[in-house]
C-alpha cells in the first residue's frame, strides 16, 4: 500500500484542522494518532495527537478523521519550523500508516 502525502503549512498563532476522509472504512474503536517532529530520527516531538485529545474521528462506512491544533497551541510552536509528521490507525495490535508528509510552521507577525 502506498501511503499518501500531504505538506501541511501551519500558521503560527492561528487554528489549524485538517480533515482526511476515507472511503469504505470504519474506524469503529481505532486508535488514532499524529506525531510531527523536526525530523524522522528526532526523539521529541513538536506535537502529538490522538483520536483523546486533538483527533475526532467520525466513524462510520465512510470514516472521517480531523486533526485540530488549536490557535494557543500553534502559538506555542516555533517558528519558522519545518518537520515531518504522520498519522496512523491502531486496532488489536496491527498499526496502518494512512497520511504523511511535511510540515511548515510559518511564524506570526500580528500578536
Amino acid at each position: 500500500m502506498t501511503v499518501p502525502i500531504y505538506n501541511m503549512r501551519v500558521y503560527q498563532g492561528a487554528n489549524y484542522t485538517l480533515t482526511v476522509t476515507f472511503q469504505a472504512r470504519d474506524l469503529t474503536g481505532y486508535t488514532v494518532r499524529m506525531q510531527g517532529r523536526t525530523s524522522h530520527a528526532a526523539t521529541s516531538t513538536v506535537f502529538s495527537l490522538t483520536n483523546a485529545s486533538g483527533i475526532t474521528v467520525t466513524a462510520g462506512a465512510n470514516s472521517v478523521i480531523t486533526p485540530t491544533l488549536s490557535a494557543t497551541a500553534t502559538a506555542a510552536l516555533t517558528a519558522p519550523m519545518i518537520g515531518v509528521y504522520d498519522i496512523e490507525y491502531e486496532s488489536a495490535g496491527v498499526v496502518t500508516r494512512i497520511l504523511e508528509g511535511s510540515f511548515y510552521i510559518t511564524p506570526e507577525v500580528t500578536r
